[in-house]
């Protein structure tokens, strides 16, 4: 009986500061936000991220107008599960971002560096670069740790600035 309670207690908190039934959620919340942008606007939808972290959503990327902006926003908001919507979206007229590949390899490289840093628990993170700017969501044990994810992203390379939307875990 200890063993499989222990069991349990193991597959139900993760290494990211959720538990299984939080990521099972916000997975959800994350499909539900994209299926919804699909159907109202397919070419929205292929310019915008989703990223879910505790019901706390991140919408980046780009959009052609602020109404379309708009749309995707109150679409995310919408969605169940939701507990607030960071508007992230970049207003990019004739569409397209500007620096799809360089961000990537940005992206990447921002990730990499949030793995390494020290005093970092970068697994409670999600990030992405649009247009030479990180955006990090997530939870932190400390402002420290805040201080260090905000430093690590700024002294990324191709990263010019930085959004975040950390909170504190509680202890």
């Amino acid at each position: 009986m200890g063993i499989t309670r222990g069991a349990e207690m193991a597959a139900s908190s993760t290494f990211d500061g959720r538990s299984y039934e939080q990521q099972v959620a916000d997975d959800g919340t994350k499909a539900d936000i994209e299926k919804n942008l699909v159907e109202v606007a397919a070419d929205l939808a292929s310019g915008v991220n989703v990223d879910v972290y505790r019901g706390r959503v991140m919408l980046t990327g780009s959009a052609e107008s602020e109404t379309e902006r708009g749309r995707a926003t109150e679409i995310a908001r919408r969605s169940s599960g939701v507990v607030v919507v960071y508007d992230d979206i970049q207003i990019a007229p004739g569409g397209g971002l500007v620096g799809d590949t360089s961000d990537f390899v940005t992206n990447k490289e921002l990730g990499a560096n949030l793995l390494a840093a020290d005093g970092l628990s970068s697994q409670s993170f999600d990030h992405r670069v649009v247009n030479s700017v990180a955006y990090i969501l997530g939870q932190a044990a400390s402002e420290d740790e805040i201080e260090i994810a905000r430093r690590t992203a700024q002294d990324t390379p191709g990263v010019e600035g930085v959004v975040l939307h950390i909170d504190l875990r509680e202890p």
